[in-house]
């Protein structure tokens, strides 16, 4: 009998604990959502996006967004913005990558789109941002009132959402 008391007193603890721990732990985007988002501030909405990859979600905006963010600091020409992650956006990340200190995998995860985010700066009004690239490089970001993030792209400078799911730019057709 004390035994039996003594397991379910101990599973119960560790239940309570676990539930705890749940509650604790931090909010995180998810792929799963559709688009780079986050809620609260924004200066940590890419601290948990990702992974974009040769090998995972290679065909979409976030692509875009990060083929940009290469042509801002010098590593891609502009001529390589297709939303397609191949060996050239792949060799370009190694170098960003590697100059950032950063682990040289060719993988944009959370770490190298916090590294990027430090680059982000607020332009007029609270939903308009801006990457500071290298010397003019310059690549401007909204941030909708539901989180998602969002950028212009392309000959006809449409806003698109920055999607995981999708290629819409009309640079990716």
């Amino acid at each position: 009998m004390f035994l039996r008391i003594r397991a379910a007193t101990m599973a119960m603890a560790v239940a309570t604990a676990g539930a705890v721990v749940i509650v604790a732990a931090p909010a995180s985007a998810s792929v799963s959502q559709g688009y780079v988002a986050g809620s609260g501030t924004w200066t940590d909405d890419w601290n948990d996006e990702g992974p974009i990859s040769a090998s995972t979600r290679s065909y979409n905006n976030v692509v875009a967004m990060w083929q940009k963010i290469l042509v801002a600091d010098g590593y891609l020409a502009a001529s390589g913005v297709d939303c397609r992650f191949g060996a050239v956006t792949t060799a370009a990340t190694k170098r960003w990558q590697s100059n950032r200190g950063l682990v040289s995998d060719g993988v944009v995860g959370p770490r190298t789109l916090a590294r990027a985010a430090t680059r982000l700066s607020r332009y007029e009004g609270d939903n308009w941002f801006y990457y500071d690239g290298l010397g003019s490089n310059v690549i401007y970001f909204g941030r909708l009132p539901d989180g998602r993030w969002d950028m212009s792209l392309g000959p006809d400078l449409e806003w698109k959402p920055l999607a995981y799911t999708s290629a819409t730019f009309s640079i990716c057709s």
